[in-house]
């Protein structure tokens, strides 16, 4: 059962509702709107009294659906009309100023016959141009028709709609005031405002309207940019929820963090990193946490995309290589980094194996000029020894000379047990002329050995790199060795360093055979070479080492003039 409408709760209202009541019910909430229309109606079914309920027609036909819950005789419905609000209170699209004649003629064979009356009105509001002013005369007609009729009359607005100013203007030719739950004696209604607006009002009226009006499109506009915020930010919640699925099936470890906590991670990255999902948010593991501490002190001098070679060592023991993509992202909407991992180890440990192979090639080709620059100072040695032990005089002389051989015995012997060693990935700042100047001693008896003489021609005494330093010089061995072996006829190789902006520029000049113009593009390949023996592999090293360091080379060559390769470096010295 429904509770007894609001107008029946107001003790202090019943003296008035005896005589007459024109009634502004300001409503907000639909069932509540229709509880207390169906209970308005059952009070007048049981007073006897002709009820004109005017509403839409969807209204209409929900009130009639709760009336059918009550046990009613059919007779009970035929001092009821049902009347469509638009019917009653439009003059086509607008709104009708006389629509009370319209109420009179509905309602003068019931008043011809005594009939106690009461109306229930939903006012439609369709267009506020103009309409408080139209308002107000139509509610004064009523009030004064509803006073001579001595009828209870509700005129229902939806409050969701009516501006606040039209809702104070209408409380004035209204007797009562009616919402959802209250209702009480119109705090504003006066008799004196029962005449047509003044030019004044109507002036106040129509700047009260057109600032209405642009509210509401402020309103409007403010509502469109609010729906279209919900649905980007639906869609990307959307598209970071599809992500997320993707990502997750990836086969490489993906990690979304912030500073040094991690926001998502994939299956694979769980596994390999052996970092707890239990939590939306982690605390990286060491290993990780050294590499975000990296990233993030290089990243300010770097792209937005950023591409790095990583070491991984686990707690296991083992280590690992990855080639890290990383890109600045936004997560959740605010700032994040993405790092995507690709397991090269196999390929790291494949290039070490071949970096290794490598120079154990280019160790057995030294060893023929390496023993003959070893024979010549033992047999110096072995003569200063015999003049030593048939001589008193002059042994000085003689211990300086084996000295110095012994010397130069010791620094190639040296050089080569450097080359043949394992290296490890360990760079520091080294000075790349002695380096160079290394190499050169180990390269003389080779070059010897064909009258090449090796110049070393340097702008400054000490320029430095950051390198590992037996990669280096792999890379010079390799290519001083390559320039010997294309001079047939003797002559030199110049190799000059010199300082180009923040590099260092390394050229290597032969005076060799030279390559042709159609072959330039394949050198570096691997297993292409333009010797008559060989693999074509040293070149490739060559070029992986040199791309390792952030460094590029070039080849220039003329057929019968020579080949200059140049090297070029970032310099550690800024």
């Amino acid at each position: 059962m429904l509770d007894t409408h609001q107008i029946n709760k107001c003790p202090n209202c019943s003296s008035l509702l005896e005589n007459n009541a024109h009634i502004l019910y300001i409503y907000n909430e639909e069932d509540k709107y229709i509880a207390n229309a169906v209970s308005f109606i059952c009070d007048g079914i049981a007073k006897n009294e002709f009820i004109l309920f005017v509403e839409t027609e969807e209204l209409i036909q929900k009130v009639k659906d709760e009336l059918k819950t009550f046990d009613f005789n059919p007779t009970h419905f035929q001092n009821i009309i049902f009347m469509e609000s638009m019917e009653l209170y439009y003059d086509g699209d607008q709104f009708d100023v006389n629509g009370v004649g319209k109420l009179n003629d509905i309602l003068l064979p019931y008043l011809e016959k005594n009939h106690t009356i009461r109306t229930w009105g939903y006012v439609p509001i369709v267009d506020h141009e103009s309409t408080i002013e139209r308002l107000r005369i139509y509610e004064c007609n009523s009030d004064e028709f509803i006073s001579q009729n001595k009828m209870i009359s509700v005129c229902a607005y939806n409050g969701l709609v009516i501006p606040a100013y039209v809702q104070n203007e209408l409380m004035k030719t209204h007797s009562h005031f009616m919402t959802d739950s209250e209702f009480s004696v119109s705090p504003l209604y006066d008799r004196k405002h029962f005449h047509l607006p003044s030019g004044e009002e109507i002036e106040r009226f129509r700047r009260l309207e057109k600032q209405n009006k642009e509210l509401r499109e402020q309103n409007n506009q403010l509502s469109i940019e609010n729906s279209l915020f919900k649905f980007k930010n639906e869609l990307i919640l959307q598209n970071e929820k599809r992500i997320r699925t993707i990502i997750d099936q990836l086969p490489i470890p993906i990690i979304i963090r912030r500073e040094n906590s991690i926001l998502f991670l994939n299956g694979v990255a769980h596994e390999q990193f052996s970092i707890n999902k239990g939590y939306l948010e982690v605390e990286a593991e060491a290993q990780l946490s050294a590499f975000f501490e990296e990233y993030d002190k290089d990243s300010p001098s770097f792209d937005n995309q950023l591409l790095q070679q990583h070491e991984f060592s686990f707690k296991s023991g083992s280590v690992r290589y990855y080639l890290v993509k990383s890109i600045m992202m936004t997560y959740e909407r605010e700032q994040a980094v993405l790092h995507s991992f690709v397991d090269i180890t196999h390929e790291k440990e494949n290039e070490m194996l071949l970096i290794r192979s490598e120079k154990m090639n280019i160790v057995g080709e030294l060893a023929a000029g390496i023993a003959h620059e070893l024979r010549n100072p033992l047999t110096a040695i072995k003569g200063f020894f015999h003049m030593l032990k048939n001589s008193n005089n002059g042994k000085e002389l003689y211990y300086s000379v084996i000295e110095d051989e012994l010397s130069r015995i010791e620094q190639i012997s040296s050089e080569l047990l450097t080359l043949a060693k394992p290296h490890s990935d360990n760079p520091r700042n080294h000075n790349i002329i002695q380096l160079i100047g290394d190499v050169i001693v180990l390269l003389t008896p080779q070059a010897n050995l064909k009258n090449i003489e090796i110049l070393l021609r340097a702008s400054r005494e000490e320029l430095y790199i950051n390198c590992e330093n037996t990669k280096i010089k792999q890379v010079f061995i390799n290519l001083i060795k390559n320039a010997i072996d294309s001079m047939e006829n003797g002559g030199n190789i110049f190799l000059n360093v010199v300082e180009v902006d923040e590099n260092i520029q390394i050229q290597i000049i032969d005076q060799g055979s030279g390559i042709p113009k159609d072959l330039l593009n394949r050198i570096g390949e691997p297993f292409y070479t333009t010797k008559d023996k060989g693999t074509g592999l040293g070149l490739m090293v060559c070029f992986q080492i040199i791309e390792s360091h952030d460094g590029a080379i070039h080849v220039d060559s003329k057929v019968d003039v020579g080949t200059t390769f140049t090297i070029t470096m970032p310099s550690s010295s800024f």
